[in-house]
């Protein structure tokens, strides 16, 4: 599809105005960007179609309680930004750039339903132009030959994008012309960012709009494996090995990271409310990793949904953004293993720790399994008189683990060795091996 055919596939009518499709970190619905004062005051009246004339159907509006016209229309850079939860819409794939990364006079599309074309064969209307200003959220475009309010009128909650490589990436939505006056309004128009629509996401704890960065392993690639070595040279062959590996995998069918985010959640955390953890750059790096990790110790060909499935009760990573040492989660992760693995299964950590432990010590996890297996008798006074020893077994048969600890012990400890391996012995065939008599 071209930029154009992207950017149109997106764009919706509300009742008189337009909207902008994004996707979301949920099956449960999809998110339509718009103006609030195209939202009529009866929500029964709102009425919601794709690009192609095809009825949307419309979930819920935030905020709820949507200002009235008349608040919107003397305070519209306060006011003149809602969202409308629609059936979820599995086509979506929006990618999204914020709008202080823009530079100098860069160039914008704006993109929506015009009132006089709604009828005619080609309805959606695209107005190139540039960026003149980004303050306070609030987006000022030019457009490119000057057209005036009654050519764009109906385009209001379309989507403003920033093309880049054929990409296009939205940048926000439009609400109004610059200028107050009527007899002024022609060309320059006021856009919100997204960061506005995020506010009232988080503010009314939906599910956030999924970052761009989240659609392809590629954007963490460069990120992967950054061992805190003495001397860089002696792991680069090993870095450059393992780099290969995950630029083979992202080739050959590996789930971008919202579809792995779909899939699994909130059990890629450490604390599972904590959600806002999901969009964490750093848990797909450490994904990356414990994704190229796991296939060095399988050898397997390929990481695709099928991989992935195999390796659900067998290894997991969970990450958290806190640095706190790890073993302190013990009989937390031990639990989060017995969720989630299979016997003899292994749960890795990831956090921000660089000096984790590789492992527990054996003394922890044997007092942390027994604190879990007591069986209390019944009574007034419950009493420590009884262990369940299938419990106790399986607890005692996972490994758990910590990324950074794993990396220190098999490479940053060892990194000599990685220079002086034999001829025809490949770096990656000793770090499986060192792995391997950590994860057994």
């Amino acid at each position: 599809m071209t930029a154009s055919e992207i950017i149109q596939s997106y764009c919706v009518t509300v009742n008189g105005g337009s909207g902008v499709l994004v996707n979301t970190m949920t099956k449960k619905y999809s998110y339509v960007l718009t103006a609030a004062h195209v939202i009529p005051d009866k929500q029964e009246d709102l009425v919601v179609h794709d690009y192609k004339g095809k009825p949307l159907g419309v979930l819920d509006v935030i905020p709820q309680n949507l200002p009235s016209q008349e608040m919107i229309k003397a305070n519209p850079q306060l006011y003149d930004f809602a969202i409308l939860k629609v059936d979820y819409q599995e086509r979506v794939s929006q990618k999204c750039l914020p709008a202080s990364d823009l530079s100098d006079r860069a160039t914008l599309t704006l993109v929506g339903f015009p009132e006089t074309e709604r009828e005619s064969l080609d309805p959606i209307k695209e107005y190139t132009g540039h960026k003149i200003s980004v303050a306070n959220e609030l987006v000022i475009m030019n457009l490119d030959g000057i057209p005036g309010i009654e050519t764009i009128k109906g385009m209001s909650g379309g989507g403003v994008y920033h093309v880049k490589d054929e990409i296009p990436l939205l940048i926000g939505v439009e609400f109004q012309m610059d200028n107050s006056r009527q007899e002024q309004q022609f060309g320059r128009i006021q856009c919100h960012s997204l960061a506005r629509f995020e506010e009232i996401i988080t503010a009314h704890s939906s599910a956030p709009m999924i970052p761009a960065y989240l659609e392809c392993f590629s954007n963490f690639r460069d990120k992967i494996f950054s061992f805190n070595v003495d001397d860089p040279n002696n792991v680069s062959a090993l870095k450059l090995e393992l780099e290969i590996a995950a630029d083979y995998l992202i080739s050959k069918g590996l789930l971008p990271p919202y579809k792995v985010m779909e899939q699994y959640h909130s059990d890629l955390l450490v604390d599972s409310k904590n959600l806002g953890e999901l969009k964490t750059y750093e848990l797909w790096v450490a994904y990356l990793e414990f994704l190229v990790i796991s296939v060095l110790i399988d050898g397997s060909n390929n990481a695709d949904d099928a991989y992935l499935k195999s390796l659900e009760q067998k290894r997991r990573l969970v990450y958290t953004s806190d640095g706190t040492n790890w073993i302190q989660s013990l009989e937390y992760l031990l639990k989060t293993a017995r969720r989630l693995l299979s016997k003899n299964g292994t749960l890795i950590v990831a956090s921000p720790d660089p000096a984790a432990k590789v492992l527990p010590k054996d003394s922890q996890l044997e007092r942390v399994i027994h604190n879990i297996s007591v069986v209390p008798t019944q009574g007034p006074f419950t009493a420590i008189d009884s262990i369940d020893s299938f419990e106790s077994a399986m607890l005692a048969s996972y490994t758990l683990t910590h990324l950074e600890g794993l990396q220190r012990e098999c490479v940053v400890k060892i990194e000599g060795e990685y220079p002086n391996l034999p001829q025809g012995r490949s770096k990656s065939d000793l770090l499986r091996e060192k792995i391997n008599e950590i994860i057994n």
